[in-house]
């Protein structure tokens, strides 16, 4: 498998990507990384959503607005700092879907907003495991029907959030790769004060589904924050040590999100 990989890691660099990729293409379904496509087909069929969507962080075969990307009837911006992702998408999917390739921090989103001007956005996807939070607190002015946000369960129900660094990279700042993004509870408080209800999780447990209250009109049931289940399954099926992680990455700084101070965690 490492060999595999080192080999397709070679590959990316060369003229051979493009051949690679449209290969691909014909035998992979795009999709994404656990149910999170299925439930969106629920959301957009199910309620009056514009068939607009952005995506902030996404791989090239695998994003959560994948099969809505697929579709005609839809527009989208796919935005992430990788060449190689932002290759695929162009050459995988139609034209009107934009890929912008970039580094994302509170400046770039101006790019973002320029996309966003005049247009319904109907799917805001947000996972780029960091400041997660931030890029939401500053894209709320958008007002999607539908925003998906990728959670970091290890962070339990403490409404806290790592601080905001633009040059934010989870690898490097703590050696678990585990100290990034916000908690549900943390997301749950933004998505509350503007308006917006938590409609569903994804299976694996990361990524949380909110929809504007005026768009929800009770057609579909509310999800408390301290009902969420704190479990993050892997795709062979098991659990990861959520507690464990914890305990690794607590002495690190936060920010309660409700009171916006560092915060006190235990």
């Amino acid at each position: 498998m490492l060999v595999a990989d080192n080999v397709k890691e070679i590959v990316k660099r060369t003229r051979l990507a493009v051949p690679f990729i449209l290969v691909k293409n014909l035998t992979t379904r795009a999709t994404s990384q656990s149910n999170e496509a299925e439930i969106l087909r629920r959301i957009v069929s199910r309620l009056d959503i514009p068939k607009c969507f952005i995506e902030l962080g996404f791989s090239g075969f695998e994003f959560n607005t994948a099969e809505l990307a697929k579709r005609r009837d839809w527009i989208g911006l796919l935005v992430d700092g990788g060449a190689y992702n932002v290759r695929i998408a162009r050459l995988t999917l139609h034209s009107g879907i934009r890929a912008e390739e970039m580094w994302i921090d509170l400046d770039t989103l101006e790019r973002v907003f320029d996309y966003a001007k005049s247009k319904k956005v109907g799917v805001l996807s947000v996972d780029v495991d960091g400041n997660d939070f931030w890029f939401l607190e500053k894209l709320m002015t958008i007002r999607p029907a539908v925003i998906v946000a990728e959670f970091n369960v290890s962070l339990g129900l403490r409404p806290i959030t790592v601080p905001y660094d633009p040059a934010f990279d989870r690898k490097k700042k703590h050696e678990t790769g585990e100290y990034y993004g916000a908690s549900i509870a943390a997301i749950g408080h933004l998505c509350a004060n503007n308006d917006y209800s938590l409609v569903e999780i994804s299976r694996n447990g990361v990524n949380a589904f909110f929809v504007r209250n005026d768009v929800l009109a009770g057609h579909w049931k509310k999800i408390d924050i301290d009902d969420v289940p704190l479990t993050k399954s892997y795709p062979d099926g098991s659990l990861a040590p959520t507690d464990k992680f914890w305990q690794q990455i607590r002495a690190m700084p936060f920010i309660d999100v409700t009171k916006m101070t560092a915060a006190s965690v235990s």
